[in-house]
């Protein structure tokens, strides 16, 4: 007797009385189409992260939130002392003041040298050059304006503001530490908005396109999108998924991703009806006899069936 057909002998012996001790049931195997799937692994991301940096040069005064925290949008999240900045406003509001006093003066000016000209008792020329001493006036005031308006974003720099309400995830600063501009403060992201991306390899892309099936650790992604350009190096196409809200996930996280990429014709039968021994795959026909199977993919609770099986055969399984 060769191995395979005592190896199968065998098998029917360990199962008979399994067999005898319930009711079999039967499957006729049908042609289906099966999807053909992808797995990968992508890594999840916040669709809103950001790190926030100094805008201007000081001390920090107050870290006023940790790693962890929630923090609504605009809320004042570090301050940065402000002594410099107040200097700077204070010095602004006066050119602005003496900017003021020059420029009714010198209306006033003109306004006097204009109804002299109108009597004749001064040339014209004096009132143009009295004009021109009111238009340097008015465009000193202009710019002492502007200045004010520049100290004034200077010192809101010094109150740095969540641009976005989210969960802070990282604290880059401590209380009394001199910073720069371009200095990283803190780090957050907006939890309600995430997304996941994944590299197919690029033979791939079409047929991700064409489908537009994916699925993230069994959830379904409420938009995707394939990229149009392929990664010179790896040859792979970044796909982009976007998650549900309060899909339980975590930026940083992977997760295993399943893409349809095409379909074929074949057999499926329910995993119930497979039976393992050894290193033999077989079914149960429906006349009791034992057939070996090789198998495909499985899903669903059913399983492909790659050579072994035609369709309108008959197997039966506990």
């Amino acid at each position: 007797m060769s191995l395979r057909a005592w190896a199968a002998a065998l098998f029917v012996v360990s199962t008979a009385s399994a067999a005898t001790s319930a009711s079999a049931a039967e499957y006729q195997i049908q042609p289906t189409t099966i999807a053909e799937y992808l797995r990968l692994q992508g890594l999840v991301e916040s669709t809103n992260s950001a790190t926030v940096s100094a805008q201007v040069s000081g001390r920090v005064e107050k870290v006023l939130v940790d790693v962890g925290d929630n923090v609504p949008a605009g809320a004042t999240i570090l301050t940065i002392t402000s002594v410099e900045q107040y200097q700077m406003l204070t010095q602004a509001q006066a050119q602005v003041a003496a900017a003021q006093a020059t420029l009714v003066a010198e209306q006033q000016e003109f306004d006097r040298i204009t109804s002299l000209v109108e009597r004749d008792l001064v040339p014209v020329a004096e009132r143009d050059r009295a004009k021109a001493r009111l238009d340097n006036a008015k465009a000193q005031l202009r710019s002492a304006r502007a200045a004010v308006e520049r100290a004034q974003e200077q010192l809101s720099y010094t109150e740095v503001k969540a641009p976005y309400g989210g969960i802070v995830s990282e604290r880059l600063v401590e209380p009394g530490e001199l910073v720069q501009p371009g200095t990283p403060l803190l780090s957050g992201f907006d939890p309600s908005e995430l997304r996941l991306h994944v590299d197919l390899p690029a033979r791939y892309a079409q047929a991700a396109n064409t489908y537009q099936w994916a699925r993230v650790n069994g959830l379904e992604p409420t938009s995707q999108q394939v990229f149009p350009t392929v990664h010179s190096l790896s040859s792979t196409v970044r796909m982009r998924l976007v998650l549900p809200q309060e899909s339980g996930l975590m930026p940083g996280q992977w997760q295993p991703v399943v893409v349809k990429v095409g379909e074929h014709q074949g057999v499926q039968v329910p995993t119930a009806a497979i039976y393992h021994q050894g290193e033999l795959t077989m079914v149960r026909m429906q006349d009791k006899s034992w057939r070996a199977v090789r198998l495909g993919l499985s899903q669903n609770g059913q399983v492909e069936v790659v050579s072994g099986l035609k369709a309108g055969e008959v197997i039966s399984y506990e």
